[in-house]
């Protein structure tokens, strides 16, 4: 009897173990899944915080970017107040000083008793107010730079295109004739096509200014005694017009900015006349020009001059054949 019951308490503890065994098993099952669940997480963790540092580099050197950005802009700002302080005052103490001496000169003459020298003084003075002339056409093309350029930065700068084309042979040969007049002393070859007529919507006096801008920046960055050359040329769906000059020439680099605003070329000097002007005319020369919907453009080489282009649409002519 005893001898039962011992044997039946080992059997009970025998199944009381398996139990406790089981428990365990699933106890250490759940301590590895918790585990796997937290390595996991971990992970996440750190792919996230991984993430979160690439993007904090990214925005810090977006940052870095754009403060540079700006730091540039104000620094071409400051450049360009400068320099506009300088060629407006410039032509303004001109005018100032020949229109004084112009007056001297005619007081002179109708002073009383005075016959001497008269014609003499008369050209004298005339010659000065002549000058006085050119330095306020000087002016009006500065002030009207700047007035564009705040057109352009707000969206305003139009352009008037005429309901019937207009003919850019025409625009071109009155441009270069008055380059020629204010520019007496250098050589501005001209080359048109054949046809008399080349014809494109357009603003004519936009054009104009465009064309003015290119030949002012040729004369003004070549030698005197170099030459300076305009061209038209006619394609098959478009008029383009070149000016070429044999000046310092342009770096791949300045040939990239020269088209930006308040931009001026570091290493490029103003070979005749005067003034360096504000840095604006090709910006605004090229706003212009795509509101055409054409493009510009340049091609240069250090040393051995540039030559600057602008394209315009030309307008087609539809042919039909009799009866269609």
């Amino acid at each position: 009897m005893q001898q039962d019951n011992r044997s039946e308490n080992c059997r009970v503890n025998s199944l009381t173990g398996s139990v406790r065994d089981d428990d365990l098993a699933q106890q250490l099952q759940a301590c590895e899944e918790r585990c796997r669940a937290l390595v996991a997480e971990r992970q996440q963790l750190i792919e996230q915080l991984h993430e979160n540092e690439r993007r904090f580099l990214y925005k810090q050197a977006e940052f870095r970017e754009r403060e540079q950005e700006l730091c540039e802009a104000n620094r071409r700002i400051e450049e360009f107040l400068g320099i506009a302080s300088h060629e407006l005052r410039t032509p303004l103490t001109t005018i100032k000083a020949n229109v004084q001496l112009a007056k001297r000169r005619l007081k002179a003459l109708i002073s009383p008793g005075q016959t001497d020298n008269s014609a003499e003084k008369a050209g004298l003075a005339v010659e000065m107010l002549v000058r006085a002339e050119r330095q306020i056409n000087v002016l009006n093309r500065l002030v009207g730079d700047m007035i564009d350029i705040s057109r352009i930065k707000t969206g305003k700068l139009q352009v008037h295109l005429r309901q019937e084309p207009c003919n850019l042979r025409s625009i071109v040969q009155e441009v270069t004739q008055e380059q020629r007049k204010a520019n007496a002393a250098r050589t501005i070859h001209m080359t048109l096509p054949a046809s008399e007529k080349v014809a494109v919507v357009a603003d004519p006096d936009r054009i104009g200014q465009v064309l003015t801008n290119y030949l002012t920046n040729a004369l003004k960055y070549s030698a005197a005694d170099k030459p300076v050359e305009v061209h038209l040329l006619v394609e098959d769906y478009n008029a383009r017009v070149l000016v070429h000059d044999e000046g310092q020439g342009l770096s791949l680099q300045e040939q990239q900015q020269v088209w930006q605003c308040f931009y001026q070329a570091q290493n490029v000097n103003v070979l005749s006349g005067s003034g360096v002007g504000l840095g604006l005319g090709l910006h605004i020369s090229q706003t212009i020009i795509e509101l055409h919907q054409g493009q510009v453009g340049v091609k240069s080489v250090v040393g051995q001059g540039s030559t600057f282009w602008f394209t315009l649409p030309l307008v087609q002519q539809e042919e039909r054949n009799p009866g269609e």
